[in-house]
């Protein structure tokens, strides 16, 4: 399963942008031109848990925080994505909204050309879209992702997509550090999670953990002997506002609030990455080595899933040694079925072929297009990995370039840039 096709409407740095992919993509481009809006518009359509927070979006994804018109109208936020190769998975899921799309031609067969379903150019599809919007009544922003093709009901809403369905599709987003801090905790959403969902894993752990808690022997209030004189005034002074009838003591001290969610929040995921060296945190490790724990958690979601995931990815390349930066590169390209990169290393540049290789362009209105270095101008393979790593990659990552006619100029464009 692939993404062949993105359209973004009115959300985050994009106010308008169609994205045409045929597999693997990196995306490179200035800063703020939109790499990051387009990884998050994947998630906000293909991702099982990112329209479960609360709220699903907010005032600034949306373009400019425009999400009223002038009439107190709300402007909505709209993300549209086209699925092809489909898993059998999913076309025994949807069989009522299964569209065509025209592989060479790039687009989704119009009414009228039902007879062109059974070239061998075309196969089956699905869209979906993501509809984001400011809800004036409840006061609060709401999103819902649905069918594109489905027909609305009674009430003018189209058929919703399950967040069953969505894990079925098997995307996975890997944001920089700002994912870091809980993808190895156990909270509902993170990488662990994930994977004790995915693996089954029902082992009363939480039930076991709550009473091996409550039933401490002797109870962590016993152990702090100078905190139990202030304990017993505070109940005392509580006692003369509120009968406390309970036998023994009415203050105690345990390790948490003993409930499933506060303990989810609470374990922790330690490390030792050296020899004398006592565990750690993960939180606490340096910022490659965490990198690469998540990126392994990934891995191993990903090998669960061998034929089904589409992989997101920000810049892999933050604080890793280059071997490992193309460990990571290659690794996404031979064990996923798509990925989307984003990244200004040189040695992720060069693991991907000048045609998965899309440069972005934003204008003064906000619309975003991209184009693959290989139409930008046709380079031979030798030539381009020969200077992929220096020249090509600077040049990719720039605003433009300065050809100079000989070695003089190059002198004093260089002794004037420093």
């Amino acid at each position: 399963m692939r993404v062949a096709r993105l359209k973004i409407q009115n959300f985050r740095a994009i106010a308008n942008a169609e994205f045409l992919f045929k597999g693997h993509t990196l995306l490179v481009g200035t800063n703020n031109v939109g790499k990051s809006t387009i990884c998050e518009a994947l998630d906000l359509v293909l991702g099982p848990d990112r329209l479960g927070r609360r709220p699903p979006v907010e005032e600034f994804d949306f373009y400019n925080a425009s999400y009223l018109g002038e009439d107190d109208s709300p402007i909505p936020a709209k993300v549209e994505v086209v699925l092809v190769e489909l898993s059998d998975e999913l076309r025994l899921a949807c069989p009522t909204h299964l569209e065509y799309w025209h592989k060479a031609e790039q687009r989704i067969l119009g009414e009228g050309e039902i007879d062109l379903a059974a070239s061998p150019g075309v196969e089956p599809c699905i869209r979906l879209e993501t509809v984001a919007s400011y809800d004036g009544e409840e006061d609060e922003f709401i999103a819902s992702t649905y069918f594109c093709n489905s027909v609305p009901n009674d009430d003018g809403e189209r058929e919703r997509i399950s967040k069953r369905l969505k894990q079925s599709i098997g995307f996975l987003y890997l944001r920089t550090l700002r994912t870091g801090s809980r993808a190895l905790s156990l909270e509902r959403g993170s990488l662990l999670d994930i994977i004790l969902r995915m693996q089954g894993a029902k082992t009363g752990l939480w039930e076991r953990s709550i009473k091996r808690l409550r039933e401490l022997d002797p109870p962590i209030g016993d152990e702090a002997a100078d905190l139990t004189p202030i304990l017993k005034n505070i109940e005392a002074r509580l006692a003369q506002y509120i009968p406390l009838r309970a036998p023994g003591d009415a203050t105690k001290l345990y390790v948490s609030q003993l409930t499933r969610e506060h303990l989810r929040k609470t374990l922790s995921f330690f490390l030792t990455t050296n020899e004398g060296q006592s565990a750690v945190p993960f939180f606490e490790a340096g910022t490659g080595t965490l990198n690469t724990l998540v990126l392994a958690l990934l891995s191993f979601i990903a090998e669960a899933k061998p034929h089904n995931v589409i992989f997101a990815m920000e810049e892999p390349e933050i604080a890793l040694p280059p071997h490992t930066q193309r460990r990571i590169a290659n690794y996404l390209m031979e064990n996923t079925q798509q990925c989307f990169v984003t990244s200004h290393s040189p040695y992720v540049i060069e693991r991907f072929d000048p045609s998965q290789i899309h440069v972005l362009h934003r204008d003064g209105a906000g619309t975003v297009t991209a184009k693959s270095v290989g139409e930008i101008s046709p380079i031979k393979p030798k030539h381009y990995s020969r200077h992929a790593r220096r020249a090509l990659a600077e040049g990719m990552l720039g605003r433009a370039v300065v050809v100079a006619e000989g070695a003089t100029e190059v002198a004093v464009l260089n002794a004037t840039a420093e």
